[in-house]
This record gives structure tokens, C-alpha cells and sequence, in this order.
């Protein structure tokens, strides 16, 4: 989904959850056994029990595009013909009232996901969005509508114990130990489906929410939309990146090439920026080979390189540059010691070798701390 849509449908989730009928609920435990299940009107809400559900919907349409937030693209033969599509298309139409579609897709997630063996919350909450169409000159909305909108939003909420705590009882004058008992988290996943694309539904794409960037639950992922290969974690995707590229160039990979090839995707990123502040900075595999040939690498190597990305990553050529590099720091480590400096410093950093031991060197400004004190450097022509 664009940014621009996912904002329109957060718009809709106000406080006071005016546009949604009801919510819907499944309490399941950590031996994957349903506890409970739910139905509440929202008329029947207290105004702060509104304004706490709204906030849940919306987490799952926040984050960032491609780390929190995965565009699921749909086959033709599952939308076609597949109980996994039968399934999201009954509760879109029903606006998920249909007691007997819910009960599937509570057994579809609680069969799929790995909690851990922590409780959770499914929560289910549907709206229909009276869409409106440009004028001629596609400068302003017609009030007329030119059709719905139909969608509806799961969020999978960790159930957390919370801690005893000391509260001050103004009948007893005195603080007294008390706990508020279960609490509901934020969404650690969730998804809405189907997906608003410039002013229509398109039923080909699901939009699936992840709060960890380095563990997205694949295994739900295709239990819910019959993806095979369900995409890596964001983090996943840095670490079998950097791990492909530092078993595929061996002792070429060195500090030089790794900081220019941070340096020249981090200014990719940027000028993309620039550009369109909403787009998605993306690299494809021909350019970063590109980058390792301009650094003197072996073409054997940058071959070898190829090929393991493409074996890897199931064949993609194109990746998200903010999945490749630390966008906010970039980070030395030795067994000894670590630097951590901004992105834009990486090539100031160099090797030496002195006295037959390679040192790596970091520019000294004109003022330096060690452990807050500030110091002189005293160095010898």
C-alpha cells in the first residue's frame, strides 16, 4: 500500500471508532488453547475503551515500509481458487460478522503462529470506506461516492501479567500492594486485508504487519495467504546480505571496499529521498557487483558474489537498501574494542600497518574525551 492509502485508512480509525460496528476477539493461551472469545459493540465501549482499541488498529498500519510493514502480493491461482482467499473474502464481505468465518481464521493462526509460549489476543475489527473520485481536472474529491470499500483489520496482541505495585489508598491513608491483573499489548503482527490502491480494493494484495524487524513470523504468513516463500526479516535480510558478501569476496572483503559500499548506497538512499520523501531507496544486485568491481574486486569473486545473493534470497535483484545497511550509525568491532561513528564518517576510517601490526585509524578532532575528561593529544613530528 502507498503511504498516501495507509493514511486514509488510519484517518478512519478515530478515537471514537465511529466507523467499525463491533470488535472481535479470541483469548488464546500458551498452551494454544482458546480461553475465550469476543464480541463487543462499540456503542457499548467506554469512551477510554475506544480510544485503547483505535490505537491497536492503527499499530498495525505503522512502521516503516519493507521492515514493519510487508506488501503481500498474492498469486492468480490462490485468489482464484484457494480456501486461504475463500476465507479473507468471506470476512471482508461479511465485515467479519459471520461467527463461523471468524472461528477459521482464529484455528488458522493459532495452527500457524509460534508465540513462544506466551497468551495472546487475535483482534478483528472491519469498516466499509465510501470511496470518492476526483474531479475532471483531479484537483479536488466529489462528495459523491463511486462505490465501498470493504476491510477489515487482525491485530495479534501479546497478553502480558502485569507487576505489583505499591497505590496510595485514600480511604486507608496508606500505599498497599495491588496488580492490575492481564494485560493487552501492543500488536507484535497483524494484517489488513485486501489492500486500498489509489482509490480502489485490490483483492491481490494483503498488507501484513511485524513489530520485530528481525523476526516477522514467515510461518503465518503462509498459513494465511499460501505464500511459499514468505519474505526474509529485515534484519534477516542484513545479516544473510552481509554474511553472502563476506564469504563470497574472503580476503578481498576489506575495510575499504565494505565503507565505500556503505557510502555509495547510503547516498543512493538519500538522493531517493530527496526526491520523494515516501519512496522505497531500492538497489539492484547489477549495481552493488558494480560498486565491488570499482573497488578492485576479482571478477571471479563478484561472480561468486552473484550467484550467492540470487541462491539466498530465492532469486530476487532488487533490496531495499534501508534492509542492507545501518542507515544510523556505521559500526567497527574487534575482540578488543568497537566504533561506532555516523554513516557519513565511514571513510574517513583507514588501516595501517605499524611495526608489523595492523592498527585501524580513526581521525582525531580538536576535542577528545575519554571517559568524559577531556584530553590533549600529544604526538611527535
Amino acid at each position: 500500500m502507498r503511504p498516501e492509502d495507509i493514511r486514509k485508512i488510519r484517518k478512519r480509525i478515530d478515537t471514537t471508532l465511529s466507523n467499525f460496528r463491533s470488535v472481535y476477539g479470541c483469548y488464546v493461551n500458551g498452551a494454544s488453547e482458546i480461553v475465550s472469545t469476543m464480541e463487543i459493540p462499540v456503542l457499548d465501549m467506554e469512551t477510554e475503551e475506544r480510544e485503547m482499541y483505535a490505537a491497536i488498529l492503527k499499530k498495525v498500519l505503522s512502521g516503516t515500509q519493507d521492515r514493519n510493514q510487508l506488501s503481500i502480493v498474492l498469486s492468480t491461482d490462490m485468489v482464484n481458487d484457494s480456501d486461504e482467499h475463500r476465507l479473507l473474502m468471506a470476512l471482508k464481505s461479511t465485515q467479519a460478522r459471520d461467527e463461523n468465518m471468524r472461528d477459521l481464521l482464529y484455528q488458522r493462526i493459532i495452527e500457524s503462529v509460534d508465540m513462544g509460549g506466551d497468551s495472546y489476543v487475535i483482534i478483528l475489527a472491519a469498516d466499509t470506506y465510501d470511496l470518492r473520485a476526483k474531479d475532471v481536472k483531479g484537483e479536488d474529491w466529489s462528495e459523491e461516492s463511486t462505490g465501498q470499500f470493504e476491510y477489515f483489520i487482525c491485530a495479534i496482541c501479546p497478553v502480558k501479567m502485569s507487576k505489583a505495585a505499591l497505590q496510595y489508598l485514600p480511604g486507608q491513608q496508606e500505599f498497599r500492594g495491588i496488580s492490575t491483573g492481564t494485560l493487552l499489548a501492543p500488536p507484535a503482527l497483524g494484517f489488513m486485508f485486501p489492500v486500498l490502491d489509489e482509490g480502489s480494493a485490490d483483492i491481490y494484495q494483503a498488507q501484513y504487519y511485524t513489530k520485530s524487524t528481525s523476526e516477522n513470523h514467515g510461518e503465518l504468513i503462509t498459513a494465511l495467504f499460501r505464500i511459499e516463500n514468505p519474505p526474509m526479516a529485515a534484519e534477516v535480510q542484513k545479516e544473510t546480505f552481509n554474511s553472502t558478501l563476506a564469504e563470497s569476496l574472503g580476503r578481498e572483503c576489506s575495510l575499504d571496499v565494505v565503507t565505500s559500499l556503505q557510502a555509495r548506497l547510503s547516498a543512493k538512499a538519500e538522493a531517493v529521498r530527496e526526491e520523494s520523501p515516501s519512496a522505497i531507496a531500492e538497489v539492484d544486485i547489477e549495481d552493488i557487483e558494480e560498486i565491488l568491481t570499482d573497488k578492485g574486486i576479482s571478477d571471479e569473486k563478484v561472480r561468486e558474489f552473484g550467484a550467492s545473493v540470487g541462491k539466498r534470497f530465492d532469486g530476487a535483484g532488487t533490496f531495499n537498501i534501508g534492509n542492507l545497511i545501518q542507515k544510523r550509525s556505521f559500526e567497527v568491532k574487534t575482540p578488543e574494542t568497537k566504533i561506532v561513528t555516523a554513516p557519513e564518517n565511514a571513510l574517513r576510517i583507514k588501516t595501517k600497518k605499524i611495526d608489523g601490526v595492523t592498527y585501524i585509524l580513526v581521525p582525531a578532532g580538536e576535542s577528545v574525551t575519554v571517559n568524559g575528561v577531556e584530553i590533549t593529544i600529544n604526538t611527535e613530528e
